[in-house]
């Protein structure tokens, strides 16, 4: 791929299509998505642990001073452990809880328009459910969940299962607050696993559970308390939305690897996001590296490339 004619399709508009969109507009991309408009995704402000999305855009960011804690339960490993079976339920020894009172983290805030502005210049069909199998052989950047990738190229090897929980978001925003902090929750007692404030937005965190009209007002109230914030304080009614693929849990490395590659080597698609590539830890900042990656698998058509990373 050496020229502006060329073109690569991208499939699926949510943070990684959009971002690939932007990145790769040299080629003309056509990007497909399966709903009417933009996922609401991102409802909330978007929080980035660097400004490499935004500087790579050209979308200035703020930075801020983001406080993290945690409410003690019982001890560090009982909290830890049953901080992961509240999120994912699964007890595991890897989640990012703080050992310590608190800590302090640099993080660079996303403007409340961004997705508009990220979006706004790309040429979309909307509407439409992409058959990969019935793709003209160009490049092909897939963003869907790995698992529903598999089906749609009929993928005949040993396949996983792959565990994901729904999360349950109640957001209200806070009269004169200009805050950034995060709060982790292990105790049962309470249903949300983290309360955090970016800006004037309070968000409780409910994995697996529907909250129903009636505890929205009851659930909020009790997380802002949490947060030293009282009820008068708030700015109209909490509000809920669910959101599918919360938390993801690892599946086998070498069944997720031999796949995407698999995906690459038979059908010219390339796997990007933390659903498309089944990756927990992957932070949205990761994906600007992502994306030069496949350019450059893309353009160099360099199938060794790819194996090694694979590997």
């Amino acid at each position: 791929m050496t020229t502006a004619d060329n073109k690569i399709t991208i499939v699926g508009t949510g943070m990684a299509g959009l971002l690939a969109g932007r990145m790769l507009s040299k080629y003309h991309p056509r990007i497909y998505e399966k709903q009417l408009g933009i996922p609401n995704n991102h409802t909330a402000v978007l929080r980035f642990r660097s400004s490499r999305v935004g500087d790579v855009l050209g979308i200035p960011f703020k930075q801020v001073q983001m406080i993290k804690a945690v409410l003690p339960w019982r001890n560090p490993v009982a909290d830890m452990l049953a901080y992961s079976e509240k999120c994912v339920g699964k007890y595991l020894s890897d989640r990012s809880i703080v050992q310590s009172n608190y800590v302090t983290e640099t993080r660079y805030i996303a403007p409340p328009d961004f997705i508009s502005r990220m979006s706004a210049p790309l040429l979309i069909h909307f509407g439409l459910d992409f058959k990969f199998r019935d793709g003209d052989g160009l490049p092909m950047i897939s963003t869907i969940p790995m698992p529903a990738l598999m089906n749609a190229l009929g993928y005949p090897e040993v396949k996983t299962e792959f565990k994901s929980t729904k999360l349950t978001n109640i957001r209200v925003r806070i009269d004169h607050c200009d805050a950034y902090a995060t709060l982790l929750v292990p105790s049962p007692k309470y249903k949300f696993s983290r309360v955090s404030i970016t800006g004037d937005e309070l968000i409780a965190e409910i994995p697996f559970e529907k909250v129903s009209e009636a505890d929205l007002y009851i659930i909020a109230a009790e997380a802002a308390e949490l947060m030293g914030i009282v009820e008068d304080d708030f700015i109209g009614s909490p509000t809920a939305s669910v959101q599918k693929y919360a938390k993801i849990a690892p599946v086998d490395e070498e069944i997720r690897r031999d796949f995407i590659y698999w995906a690459t080597e038979k059908h010219n698609v390339y796997s990007l996001g933390r659903f498309a590539t089944w990756r927990p830890k992957l932070l949205l900042d990761d994906l600007v590296q992502d994306v030069q990656k496949i350019e450059g698998w893309i353009k160099r058509n360099d199938r060794y490339a790819v194996a090694l990373e694979r590997q």
